[in-house]
């Protein structure tokens, strides 16, 4: 039953999820992605963490908890000011979705606790690698990215990322005093 719905009408999907990094060595800069075991072809499978929100809950309300559910990463530290978003369409049961994601990016403070194997079902091992996250430098997070708006999505969380931190960098020399 469609209750008066025209059955080609897209139906539209929210999402929203967390672009994760971490700092390593000297200015360098790893992302967090995770492999979809809901995905039929598991090269299109590595993605952010994301997820559809829950009743009342904000934005970033659901992209920290799709983060912590799919990765079990509880220390973060959101960037302020950046907010963006990938807009996709796929088909579900022969009924096309449009589907908008909304992105934050964080910086993760402690990734110990990532388990071996995925806390959910949602997510499972890559056949070829064994592994069902992985980090890694913008580059190599863009050669496991499928789709070009995630990895356009990517390059402008990278940017974002090294302006924020030279920005930092400058409001820290002016604020220190001269030696």
């Amino acid at each position: 039953m469609n209750h008066g719905r025209d059955p080609n009408t897209p139906n539209l999907e929210r999402s929203c999820g967390v672009i994760p990094f971490r700092r390593v060595g000297e200015g360098g800069v790893q992302f967090l992605v995770v492999h979809s075991a809901l995905v039929r072809n598991p090269e299109a499978a590595w993605e952010f963490p994301k997820g559809s929100p829950n009743p009342g809950e904000t934005d970033i309300e659901t992209a920290l908890r799709e983060l912590r559910e799919e990765t079990t990463v509880t220390q973060i530290r959101v960037l302020p000011d950046f907010r963006d978003q990938v807009r996709y369409t796929y088909r579900r049961e022969g009924r096309e979705i449009e589907k908008t994601v909304v992105f934050f990016t964080g910086e993760v403070l402690d990734w110990t606790g990532i388990p071996d194997s995925a806390p959910t079902n949602e997510h499972g091992p890559h056949p070829r690698i064994g592994q069902w996250h992985k980090w890694g430098t913008e580059a190599q997070t863009q050669r496991l990215l499928f789709h070009a708006g995630m990895r356009n999505l990517l390059e402008r969380t990278a940017r974002f990322i090294y302006e924020y931190d030279r920005l930092e960098r400058t409001r820290i020399s002016v604020i220190l005093p001269a030696p």
